[in-house]
Protein backbone atom coordinates (compact mmCIF):
# COMPACT_ATOMS: atom_id res chain seq x y z
CA UNK A 1 0.00 0.00 0.00
CA UNK A 2 1.36 3.56 -0.83
CA UNK A 3 1.98 5.21 2.26
CA UNK A 4 -0.32 8.63 2.17
CA UNK A 5 2.93 11.25 1.46
CA UNK A 6 3.40 9.35 -1.56
CA UNK A 7 -0.08 9.59 -2.95
CA UNK A 8 -0.49 13.27 -2.01
CA UNK A 9 3.30 13.83 -3.72
CA UNK A 10 1.94 11.44 -6.88
CA UNK A 11 -0.97 13.75 -6.91
CA UNK A 12 0.16 17.26 -6.47
CA UNK A 13 2.61 16.01 -9.97
CA UNK A 14 -0.17 15.23 -11.82
CA UNK A 15 -2.00 19.12 -11.19
CA UNK A 16 0.72 20.80 -12.19
CA UNK A 17 1.79 22.26 -15.14
CA UNK A 18 5.51 20.17 -16.76
CA UNK A 19 6.63 24.00 -16.91
CA UNK A 20 6.37 25.06 -13.48
CA UNK A 21 7.93 21.92 -12.52
CA UNK A 22 11.40 21.89 -14.02
CA UNK A 23 13.95 22.78 -11.47
CA UNK A 24 15.59 19.49 -10.40
CA UNK A 25 18.17 18.35 -12.64
CA UNK A 26 20.11 14.80 -11.80
CA UNK A 27 23.78 14.30 -12.94
CA UNK A 28 25.82 11.30 -12.41
CA UNK A 29 23.44 8.41 -11.18
CA UNK A 30 25.17 5.00 -10.12
CA UNK A 31 24.20 2.31 -8.33
CA UNK A 32 26.58 -0.71 -6.67
CA UNK A 33 26.19 -4.02 -8.55
CA UNK A 34 25.17 -6.79 -6.10
CA UNK A 35 23.55 -10.10 -6.16
CA UNK A 36 19.42 -10.85 -5.77
CA UNK A 37 18.47 -10.96 -2.24
CA UNK A 38 21.84 -8.63 -1.52
CA UNK A 39 21.49 -5.01 -0.35
CA UNK A 40 22.88 -1.83 -2.72
CA UNK A 41 23.04 2.09 -2.16
CA UNK A 42 22.19 4.68 -5.27
CA UNK A 43 24.25 8.34 -5.59
CA UNK A 44 23.98 11.14 -7.84
CA UNK A 45 24.24 14.82 -7.72
CA UNK A 46 20.52 16.81 -7.68
CA UNK A 47 20.59 20.27 -8.32
CA UNK A 48 18.03 22.68 -7.41
CA UNK A 49 17.70 25.86 -9.63
CA UNK A 50 14.63 27.35 -8.33
CA UNK A 51 14.19 29.62 -5.71
CA UNK A 52 12.54 27.47 -2.71
CA UNK A 53 13.85 24.78 -0.91
CA UNK A 54 13.19 21.29 -2.31
CA UNK A 55 12.43 17.71 -1.01
CA UNK A 56 13.43 14.59 -2.64
CA UNK A 57 10.36 12.70 -1.11
CA UNK A 58 10.41 8.95 -2.08
CA UNK A 59 12.37 7.22 -5.14
CA UNK A 60 10.29 4.15 -6.93
CA UNK A 61 12.05 1.49 -9.44
CA UNK A 62 10.51 -0.49 -12.07
CA UNK A 63 13.01 -3.52 -11.26
CA UNK A 64 11.10 -4.90 -7.62
CA UNK A 65 12.82 -3.46 -4.78
CA UNK A 66 12.26 -1.77 -2.09
CA UNK A 67 14.05 1.43 -1.80
CA UNK A 68 14.29 3.81 1.12
CA UNK A 69 16.34 7.45 1.92
CA UNK A 70 19.01 7.19 4.15
CA UNK A 71 21.43 9.58 5.91
CA UNK A 72 24.37 9.04 8.92
CA UNK A 73 24.60 10.26 12.02
CA UNK A 74 27.31 9.24 14.51
CA UNK A 75 28.69 7.12 11.75
CA UNK A 76 25.26 5.43 11.58
CA UNK A 77 23.21 5.06 8.47
CA UNK A 78 19.75 6.39 9.36
CA UNK A 79 16.34 6.34 7.86
CA UNK A 80 15.15 9.90 6.48
CA UNK A 81 11.39 11.20 5.84
CA UNK A 82 13.05 13.65 2.85
CA UNK A 83 16.17 14.66 1.20
CA UNK A 84 16.26 18.62 1.28
CA UNK A 85 18.05 20.44 -1.89
CA UNK A 86 18.17 24.45 -0.73
CA UNK A 87 17.74 26.48 -3.18
CA UNK A 88 20.39 27.35 -6.03
CA UNK A 89 22.21 24.52 -4.10
CA UNK A 90 23.88 21.04 -4.88
CA UNK A 91 22.83 17.73 -3.13
CA UNK A 92 25.42 15.03 -3.62
CA UNK A 93 24.40 11.57 -2.97
CA UNK A 94 27.41 9.52 -1.92
CA UNK A 95 28.83 6.84 0.26
CA UNK A 96 29.18 8.11 3.90
CA UNK A 97 26.32 10.54 3.27
CA UNK A 98 23.08 10.61 2.04
CA UNK A 99 22.10 8.07 -0.13
CA UNK A 100 19.27 5.71 -1.60
CA UNK A 101 19.57 2.08 -0.15
CA UNK A 102 17.76 -0.63 -2.53
CA UNK A 103 16.76 -3.64 -0.61
CA UNK A 104 15.02 -6.69 -1.63
CA UNK A 105 16.23 -6.90 -5.31
CA UNK A 106 14.38 -9.89 -7.07
CA UNK A 107 17.60 -9.47 -9.77
CA UNK A 108 21.43 -9.15 -9.67
CA UNK A 109 22.54 -5.47 -10.63
CA UNK A 110 25.34 -6.47 -13.24
CA UNK A 111 28.51 -3.92 -14.09
CA UNK A 112 27.21 -1.77 -17.26
CA UNK A 113 23.58 -2.51 -16.69
CA UNK A 114 21.23 0.35 -15.72
CA UNK A 115 18.56 0.62 -12.91
CA UNK A 116 15.70 2.51 -13.59
CA UNK A 117 14.59 4.95 -10.82
CA UNK A 118 11.63 7.62 -10.89
CA UNK A 119 12.58 10.31 -8.15
CA UNK A 120 9.42 12.06 -6.92
CA UNK A 121 9.79 15.94 -5.31
CA UNK A 122 7.68 17.40 -3.06
CA UNK A 123 7.17 20.60 -5.71
CA UNK A 124 5.27 17.60 -7.79
CA UNK A 125 8.13 17.45 -9.92
CA UNK A 126 9.27 13.70 -10.85
CA UNK A 127 12.28 12.63 -12.77
CA UNK A 128 13.15 9.20 -14.60
CA UNK A 129 16.54 8.41 -14.68
CA UNK A 130 18.37 5.33 -15.57
CA UNK A 131 21.75 4.82 -13.04
CA UNK A 132 24.39 3.10 -14.12
CA UNK A 133 25.47 -0.07 -12.16
CA UNK A 134 29.18 -0.20 -11.39
CA UNK A 135 31.46 -2.07 -9.12
CA UNK A 136 31.30 -1.08 -5.12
Amino acid sequence: MMPLRSFLCMLFSLCLPTTLLAHIQVEHPIVFATQAGEPSAVFMDLHNHSQEPVQLAFVQSKVKSRLALHGMQKGHMIDLPTILIPPHSTVQLKRGGLHIMVFDLEQSLQVGEQYPLSLFFDNGEVIEIKANVVAP
